[in-house]
């Protein structure tokens, strides 16, 4: 999907089913990866409070391309259960140093989508 209220229909779908959302954004030469799995973790709404405005922003082809192999294999642990996945965790890609960075992602007790 290429845009956040989309997501937002996705990641309420998600919950009501019970069943993970591995999400990935793409910027430039940039992109994020992460697995959201509520209540064990935060919901996308936590992570992303509000849509921002639209707005053209640049892609560079070979990023999703990146980007959505990543999500595949997490896909795929999520199926067989092998390997760790990135459940509470934002996975950052710079594809102009080729580095990556990890950081937690914490659950909004306030969410309005999976919060009280």
């Amino acid at each position: 999907m290429d845009n956040i209220p989309t997501r937002f229909v996705l990641n309420g779908c998600a919950m009501r089913k019970d069943i993970p959302l591995v999400h990935g954004t793409v910027w430039g030469l940039e992109g994020r990866l992460a697995v959201f799995r509520p209540p064990h973790t935060a919901c996308l709404n936590c992570f992303i409070a509000e849509a921002p405005p639209k707005e053209i922003f640049p892609v560079v082809g070979a990023t999703p391309g990146v980007i959505g192999c990543m999500q595949v294999v997490e896909t795929l642990k999520l199926l067989t259960g092998q390997g760790t996945t990135l459940d509470g965790k934002l996975l950052l890609w710079d594809g102009t140093t080729m580095q990556f960075r990890t950081l937690n992602v914490v659950r909004d007790p306030e969410c309005p989508t999976c919060g009280r």
